[in-house]
């Protein structure tokens, strides 16, 4: 269809045409030869015929013949031929043959053969009112007119079938097979030809997720805006309850295989650096939703699986700054930023300002790797030192104190002379930075061994309690006293006798001491006194 088709279109037709013109200009010449021919072999039959022929023509002028019959033919021919006057018609497939026949003189002898007058002519239809002239029609005539018109015919058969050809080709389109391929491809080539696209979505455990399981038109035409249906895959069903493996005997490999083969997606592998257990190997197993438990877990449930990397090893590749003299904050964030494990260290400077690093365990420009450690000293600023308060009295100890606190006590001591020194209580050397809370710092120093006084007389019993606290117990003696009552003149209460008075006595001392009754008059007391 393709090949004839293509013989209306440009250049092809006129060469077509020109074609079949030569073509007909061959059949025209061999027709005429074979006429030819046949005019010499009937030429013969027309001599003979001559004489009756003149012989009809006395009676009767014109005579005509019958149509089509070989002689008429054959002489119109020969006229066409001889005639110097013959003219070819417009449309040589349709020819007329006329045969003029001229009256025979009667002085011509009557087996005088044919003069070159009697010729044939060809003439066009309608042309001709000669009514010497016999009309004849082309054998062929028909069939040439059946032929043309089959060509029209065909012509507009193939025309009407090319534009309904370009018709079809230009509002359907061939649907591809998208069986296994993604819907995104499926919505991109029905967006591009103009093809409405439904999508019924349904779980299927062997397809992937938006993969195409179906299609209602394959490898057909389908009309544009026609509607094409596909099923496309959701993938396996997550309501499903899959049976967990025992993960601890599996190895990494069984395990992403496991996960692949039950399309649990929401099982996910988590590989970390151990110390402890070999590359491969199980850690540990957890399900996010601590309501779900092993034997009911479905597809759908998020959970992990921990697998060891084996020990982390890392590539010495860190070249290690100088931290010295800057803030404890810029040695933190360059660890943490290089996974550097870091240690702080603090001490106290005279030179180097608080929070501000001293010094550092990693030299300068050395190389390291991630996860390795260092230490760095950081300046608490300068330190307080506790002094060595032996060296000094009582007097001088908080002019001693660098800037601490100190409270200085005096205390009896049987051992320790009077005014040396006997305790501190923050030990010596003791450092205390800007940041720390500094305590007071007890002093103590030594009164000697207590000394009583003699009482008698001139104290009350009523004093003794404040006498003793205030002289002997709050300094660090531990003197006590017992009463006892006694027959005397003395006002009743009054201090008569003592078992200790006016001399050193030992700081942990019970002293007797004998009150006043009041009860005798001054003549009794001297006479109870000589009776005694």
């Amino acid at each position: 269809m393709s090949d004839f088709l293509s013989n209306f279109s440009g250049d092809n037709y006129e060469k077509t045409r020109q074609q079949k013109i030569e073509q007909k200009d061959k059949k025209d010449k061999l027709n005429k030869q074979e006429s030819t021919k046949k005019i010499k072999l009937e030429k013969r039959s027309i001599n003979k015929e001559k004489t009756t022929l003149d012989q009809d023509e006395k009676h009767s002028e014109v005579s005509y013949g019958p149509q089509n019959s070989l002689d008429n033919t054959a002489n119109s021919i020969k006229q066409n031929e001889t005639s110097p006057k013959a003219t070819e018609p417009e449309n040589p497939e349709e020819l007329i043959y006329t045969k003029k026949r001229s009256k025979k003189k009667k002085y011509e002898p009557k087996h005088e053969p044919m003069k070159e007058e009697e010729s044939t002519v060809v003439a066009p239809v309608n042309e001709s009112k000669n009514p010497e002239e016999v009309i004849e029609t082309d054998p062929t005539y028909k069939k040439k007119q059946i032929r043309k018109y089959m060509y029209i015919g065909l012509g507009s058969l193939a025309a009407v079938s090319l534009l309904y050809f370009g018709y079809y080709q230009m509002t359907h389109v061939k649907v591809p097979d998208f069986e296994g391929k993604e819907l995104s491809e499926v919505r991109e080539w029905t967006t591009e030809n103009g093809v409405k696209l439904q999508v019924e979505q349904k779980y299927n455990f062997d397809k992937e997720a938006n993969v195409i399981i179906h299609q209602t038109v394959k490898n057909k035409k389908i009309k544009k805006g026609k509607e094409l249906v596909v099923d496309a895959s959701l993938g396996a069903d997550p309501e499903k309850v899959v049976s967990l493996p025992d993960f601890k005997a599996m190895k990494l490999k069984d395990a992403k295989n496991w996960i692949s083969e039950q399309k649990a997606d929401n099982l996910a592998i988590i590989e970390e650096y151990s110390d402890k257990v070999a590359a491969g190997d199980y850690i540990k197993f957890e399900i996010t939703n601590k309501d779900v438990k092993a034997e009911n877990y479905k597809r759908k449930d998020k959970a992990k699986v921990y697998f060891s990397k084996g020990k982390e090893v890392f590539e010495k590749d860190i070249s290690m700054p100088d931290f010295t003299g800057k803030t404890k904050e810029e040695a933190t964030e360059w660890a943490k930023k290089n996974e550097i494990t870091l240690k702080v260290n603090e001490a106290d400077s005279d030179k180097v300002e608080s929070g501000k690093v001293i010094s550092q365990s990693i030299g300068k420009d050395t190389k390291v790797a991630k996860k390795e450690s260092m230490s760095i000293t950081v300046s608490t600023g300068k330190a307080l030192i506790v002094p060595d308060f032996s060296q000094f009295t009582a007097e001088e100890a908080e002019s001693k104190a660098n800037g601490l606190q100190v409270q200085v006590k005096q205390l009896f001591n049987d051992e320790v002379p009077y005014g040396r020194f006997i305790s501190q209580s923050v030990e010596i050397g003791k450092k205390y930075t800007e940041k720390d809370e500094k305590p007071v710092i007890q002093v103590v120093y030594s009164f000697g061994k207590p000394y009583i006084k003699d009482l008698r007389d001139n104290t009350l019993e009523g004093d003794l309690q404040k006498i003793f606290y205030d002289e002997y117990q709050s300094k660090g003696a531990n003197i006590t006293y017992q009463v006892y009552h006694v027959d005397s003149t003395v006002t009743k209460g009054t201090v008569v006798k003592m078992s200790q008075y006016n001399e050193f006595i030992p700081i942990n001392s019970v002293v007797q001491i004998g009150i006043s009754k009041g009860n005798l008059k001054a003549e009794e007391n001297k006479s109870s006194d000589k009776e005694r």
